[in-house]
This record gives C-alpha cells, sequence and structure tokens, in this order.
C-alpha cells in the first residue's frame, strides 16, 4: 500500500515536471505556453466530463451497452480534444500540441492549479 501511494506521488511529480520544462520549451521557441491558464481553465469542461464518465464504468460494465448520456459525454470530450489540438498544433507544433492536448483533456483541474501555483510563486 505504501509502495502504491509513493509510485502515484511520483507520477504526479512527473507529470507537473514535464508541464512545466513543456511549457518553457514552447513559450522559449515559440512564444506561447500550451499550459495557460485560460487553456487549462477551458478544458476543465471535458476534464471533468471523462471523470464522470469513468465514475459510472463499474455500471456500464454490468449492462454492456453505454447510455446515451455517456456517449454524447465522450463526444464532447473528443470534440475538446481535437479543438485544443487544432489550436495547439497552429500556435507551436504538433508533438507539443498532441501531449498538451491530451493531458488537458485528462487532467486539466491539476493542470490549472499547478501553473497557477507557478504564477503566483514568480
Amino acid at each position: 500500500m505504501l509502495f502504491q501511494l509513493a509510485f502515484a506521488f511520483l507520477l504526479f511529480m512527473v507529470l507537473v515536471a514535464s508541464i512545466h520544462s513543456l511549457n518553457r520549451a514552447a513559450f522559449d521557441r515559440y512564444g506561447y505556453e500550451p499550459f495557460a491558464p485560460p487553456n487549462a481553465a477551458l478544458m476543465c469542461i471535458p476534464s471533468l466530463l471523462l471523470l464522470s464518465v469513468a465514475s459510472a464504468l463499474p455500471s456500464l460494465a454490468a449492462l454492456g451497452t453505454p447510455e446515451p448520456v455517456v456517449v454524447v459525454k465522450l463526444l464532447i470530450w473528443a470534440l475538446f480534444l481535437v479543438s485544443m489540438f487544432a489550436l495547439l498544433s497552429w500556435r507551436t507544433n504538433r508533438w507539443i500540441a498532441g501531449i498538451a492536448a491530451l493531458i488537458l483533456a485528462v487532467a486539466a483541474p491539476v493542470v490549472l492549479l499547478t501553473v497557477l501555483f507557478q504564477r503566483l510563486s514568480r
């Protein structure tokens, strides 16, 4: 149990470090931060939609077919993901856009808090 907790914390710290280093590298090269607070705040919507779908997974496994609400939530999540990828690839490159859009679509509240904390610590 303690090993799993330490491993989860290590993964969290790697995620935070990669967010800050990717932000810094993109700003140095392209003059744009992919994890800017407006991007992270906007992506909180699909991230929370994905979280609500994930909380319904045990009931989905028992039923077999997903409810229409779950399908709509996943479609909205995918639309936000593709839109953020398009925006970020227009401002940076495809690799940075792919990594940043996926991280934002899955963990935007964490990204928002870490980016805001970094801004406030300056």
